[in-house]
């Protein structure tokens, strides 16, 4: 294996550096489970910086059965970008192991290259001196196209979740906790900016149009630099990756006067109803309190106190009135002279037709044909 340009040399030297940085962020500090994943993105960029310069060497040739192993990292790129965000804003999240289904597409990479992998190390060297067969090619270009999806959807999950937590919060975050959010913001679109670089590349690659420089270059030298500048960002700022500082921590007490419990309700109370009444989760057939959690960055006990002292009532018989509300705008504009009533009744949120008329009979004393009928009635 032999380095051919200062280039490989300096890449090699930020991959050992982004090595080491993710073993810091993974067991130091330990009990903060945000680092860990953060840990985790880093160890898989310079793992993908090691096999972008490993390609340009004679390594293959002796460790024939590493090629195309390490490429399933780049798959993990922007979903531990995403579950990094989210894991940090909101610390709560319940069931975090159905947070491993972004992890499917690495899986399948893993799944469908098996025939490749369980190959011999002469057959493998075969292919790389000689051809691989077009099954290969194309599984490879699916993944490609995978990523370059990725990218964007995660890209656009990121930067709306920032903005939603920072939106409903806003008036109850600290200016540390602020300039934590100015963090990830700018964390997501530096990575925005390399997936460019990088995406542009293989789209030209894949087009055969040469540039008179290798943008895989930039964004190989950008990741580096990249998490360089997150070592030592890390290290100026090191209260932004530990836990004494909780951005969870959103109703901070006031030295000279304390926040009573009933003030923080009614901020929460505040925070939720706006989101009920602009965003209508409750048109969600399946909404769970959580998320509402995830949404707004209001925990889940304090939601659920909000519902009970604020609201006076269970989680679901507010979403409930709410959908009834929702169903009564809906005839009223004469969406049931045009669909049935249990399409109306999911448009309205409601999960099944029995709720739809228990509901409607709960509070109106009515059924749905009931209402509309004497509704008809009354327009006559």
């Amino acid at each position: 294996m032999i380095i051919e340009s200062y280039f490989e040399l300096i890449l090699l030297m930020g991959g050992v550096l982004s090595f080491l940085l993710a073993m810091y962020l993974i067991f130091y500090p330990s009990n903060f489970y945000p680092n860990k994943i953060l840990g985790a993105l880093v160890f898989s960029w310079s793992v993908t910086v090691f096999v972008f310069i490993l390609h340009t060497t004679d390594f293959y040739q002796r460790y024939v059965h590493l090629y195309a192993v390490l490429d399933v990292f780049t798959l993990m790129f922007f979903p531990l970008m995403f579950l990094y965000l989210r894991n940090y804003l909101y610390r709560d999240i319940k069931k975090p192991m159905r947070q491993l289904y972004h992890f499917i597409p690495a899986v399948l990479y893993l799944l469908v290259l098996t025939p490749f992998f369980a190959k011999s190390s002469d057959a493998k060297l075969e292919m790389l001196q000689n051809g691989f067969p077009v099954w290969y090619l194309i599984a490879q270009s699916v993944f490609n196209i995978v990523i370059i999806i990725q990218g964007i959807f995660y890209s656009i999950f990121c930067l709306r979740t920032i903005h939603r937590f920072q939106y409903f919060r806003k008036k109850h975050l600290s200016a540390f906790q602020l300039s934590t959010l100015v963090w990830l913001r700018l964390f997501v679109f530096i990575n925005i900016i390399l997936w460019t670089f990088g995406t542009t590349g293989a789209i030209l690659e894949l087009a055969g149009i040469k540039l008179f420089f290798n943008l895989f270059n930039v964004f190989y030298a950008g990741l580096t630099l990249f998490t360089i500048v997150l070592g030592i960002f890390t290290t100026m700022r090191p209260e932004l990756f530990s836990e004494s500082e909780d951005i969870k921590n959103l109703i901070r007490t006031s030295k000279n006067k304390p926040r009573s419990i009933s003030d923080q309700n009614n901020e929460d109370f505040e925070v939720l109803s706006q989101y009920i009444e602009k965003e209508k989760p409750y048109l969600k057939t399946d909404l769970k309190m959580q998320d509402l959690v995830e949404s707004t960055g209001i925990t889940y006990k304090r939601i659920s106190e909000v519902f009970n002292k604020n609201f006076n009532k269970s989680f679901y018989e507010v979403m409930n009135e709410y959908r009834l509300e929702e169903a009564k705008h809906l005839i009223a504009q004469g969406f049931h002279q045009h669909h049935t009533l249990n399409y109306l009744a999911e448009k309205a949120g409601f999960n099944s037709k029995t709720t739809f008329n228990r509901i409607f009979k709960k509070y109106t004393d009515q059924t749905p044909s009931d209402y509309i009928k004497n509704l008809d009635d009354s327009i006559i």
